[in-house]
């Protein structure tokens, strides 16, 4: 089969596509037949070695296709159009057994610990998949990573309110344009932040009452002039190190940190003076539950959120997804179609 795999840490020029062997199944695995695959800025780390995985490897953790063909003992139907849930767990520790497998202590995800499905055909555990319907693949690769791990952080771990304020950093992003559309439809006002006006209209057309360029204007006082004074109730951050401050300093007092995702580094300073006295809570979100998978794909098929697919590229384009991905200039979810 044609897959695309990097062979030591790099740049977007390591990508290399290539013929590889078809993965071999082992009983309870199932090879699924890609028809699609999203890119994430996980693969991006993962391929800079931020992130380390076995070598050769194949990226890849947002994928929907058809099932081709199951291993000894496993029972799946065969042309089946899934979505593959990426969060790999060993199923006997205390979170799996609490139905929490993105929490597994020995856990991992597909298109890391494993390889993913930046190729034509990928090997997965057969209960991680989830039925797709009757919803367009190219769709459903859009949904898993950006719109569950929304909906776990702005409904299971924060439970958005309507009329709250939230301020969604990276609004024209991935995973920022899933919050803009999951907190909408919780009832809640949503700031949307991005970078550069020419992002204005896509954050706006995507549901965001209002729009703040954090390249021209100070976040935190914007939003504390847009909310009266007072300051937002939830903060979506999925941008790390950089925006930590900015972030803290945006909340009302009793507000919340979404801790989402760790794009410019893992490290921050903490005005714990602030963070008492304002009664400010941290949360983090790794991630997400099959559960909360499945419910978003039904969502999609009702049509009541609606991944924006910036591009849609061929496999042996990744390299360039790769590189569009990393100029910042993606409003939305990038594609590879085998």
């Amino acid at each position: 089969m044609r897959a695309v795999r990097f062979h030591s840490p790099g740049g977007p020029e390591v990508l290399v596509e290539e013929e590889v062997p078809m993965p071999e199944l082992r009983p309870g695995e199932v090879l699924v037949k890609v028809a699609a695959c999203g890119v994430n800025r996980i693969d991006i780390w993962i391929r800079n070695g931020r992130y380390e995985s076995n070598l050769p490897h194949i990226l890849g953790a947002d994928i929907a296709g058809e099932v081709d063909s199951v291993g000894v003992g496993t029972k799946f139907e065969i042309g089946k159009s899934v979505v593959v849930y990426p969060a790999l767990s060993d199923g006997t520790c205390r979170f799996c057994l609490e139905s929490f497998p993105n929490r597994c202590v020995s856990g991992g995800l597909v298109g890391r610990a494993s390889d993913g499905g930046y190729a034509e055909y990928v090997r997965v555990p057969a209960a991680n998949l989830v039925d797709a319907g009757d919803l367009d693949l190219r769709i459903a690769a859009a949904v898993p990573v950006n719109f569950a791990t929304a909906w776990n952080a702005l409904v299971e771990r924060a439970t958005v309110r309507p009329d709250d304020s939230v301020l969604v950093w990276g609004a024209a992003g991935g995973l920022g344009h899933a919050a803009v559309q999951v907190a909408k439809m919780l009832g809640a006002q949503v700031i949307g932040v991005a970078g550069g006006e020419e992002k204005r209209k896509f954050v706006m057309e995507n549901g965001a009452d209002y729009f703040i360029d954090h390249t021209a204007e100070d976040v935190a006082a914007r939003a504390k002039e847009i909310t009266g004074g007072f300051g937002v109730d939830l903060v979506f951050d999925d941008v790390g190190g950089d925006t930590w401050e900015q972030s803290l300093a945006s909340l009302a007092k009793g507000g919340t940190v979404l801790s989402v995702a760790l794009t410019s580094g893992a490290s921050s300073s903490v005005d714990v003076g602030r963070l008492y006295r304002n009664e400010l809570s941290i949360v983090g979100v790794f991630s997400f539950r099959k559960e909360t998978l499945t419910r978003v794909i039904q969502l999609a098929s009702a049509g009541s959120i609606k991944p924006r697919i910036f591009r849609e590229l061929p496999l042996g384009s990744a390299r360039e997804a790769h590189e569009i991905l990393e100029s910042r200039k993606v409003e939305g979810k990038m594609l590879l179609i085998p």
